[in-house]
C-alpha cells in the first residue's frame, strides 16, 4: 500500500454492533499499522462533544484529526487527538486484542471495553470500567480476555506513571512519519 491509500477496520465491540471505519493508510511494518484522518465538520461537531462531555478536552477545544496506531503485538491502539492548527488534545487508547490484516486493505480490532485518556500534561484517566464489569458479568467478554484487559490496563497506567507511555510506542513512528 502507499500512503494516502485507504484501509478499512473492523471494530468489534463484543456484545454491540461492529463498527468500520476509513481512514488514510500511513505506514506499515510488522509491528503495527499507522493511519491517519482528517475529520468532516460533522463528526468534529459530535466528536468533541463527545470528548468535551467526558472532561476529556476543554470547551473550545475541538478534535479535527486523528493519527491511530494499531499494534499486530499489543492489546491496545494508540490514538492521537489533535485540533485543525495541529496542537495535541490528548492520547488515547482502546485495550482490546492485537489487530489482525484481514486482506492487504482490511484490519480488525476486538475492544475489550476499557480504555485510557492521557492529558498532554500527563494526567492519565481510567475510563470504562463500569462497561467492563457489566460486559464480564454478562459474560460477553471471556475470563482470559478479562485478565488481558485488566494487565493491560494496569500496564499502561505504570508506563504511563514512568513516561514511557505514549513516548515507546510513538518513537517507533519517527521513520515512518
Amino acid at each position: 500500500m502507499n500512503p494516502g491509500d485507504l484501509v478499512r477496520m473492523e471494530y468489534i465491540r463484543p456484545g454491540k454492533e461492529t463498527t468500520y471505519y476509513e481512514e488514510d493508510f500511513v505506514a506499515q511494518d510488522k509491528i503495527c499499522l499507522r493511519t491517519y484522518k482528517t475529520l468532516p465538520e460533522n463528526i468534529v461537531e459530535h466528536l468533541s462533544r463527545a470528548l468535551q462531555s467526558q472532561n476529556l478536552i476543554k470547551s473550545h477545544q475541538r478534535a479535527a484529526a486523528i493519527s491511530k496506531t494499531y499494534f499486530f503485538t499489543e492489546p491496545f491502539n494508540l490514538l492521537e487527538f489533535r485540533d485543525r492548527d495541529g496542537m495535541l488534545l490528548g492520547h488515547y487508547s482502546d485495550i482490546g486484542e492485537p489487530v489482525l490484516q484481514l486482506s492487504p486493505h482490511t484490519y480488525q480490532m476486538t475492544d475489550l471495553y476499557l480504555d485510557v485518556w492521557l492529558h498532554p500534561d500527563g494526567r492519565l484517566l481510567e475510563l470504562d470500567w463500569d462497561e467492563f464489569k457489566d460486559a464480564l458479568q454478562e459474560q460477553i467478554i471471556t475470563p482470559r480476555q478479562a485478565e488481558l484487559a485488566r494487565a493491560t490496563m494496569q500496564r499502561l497506567v505504570r508506563e504511563a506513571e514512568q513516561r514511557i507511555y505514549p513516548a515507546k510506542y510513538l518513537n517507533h513512528f519517527d521513520g515512518m512519519k
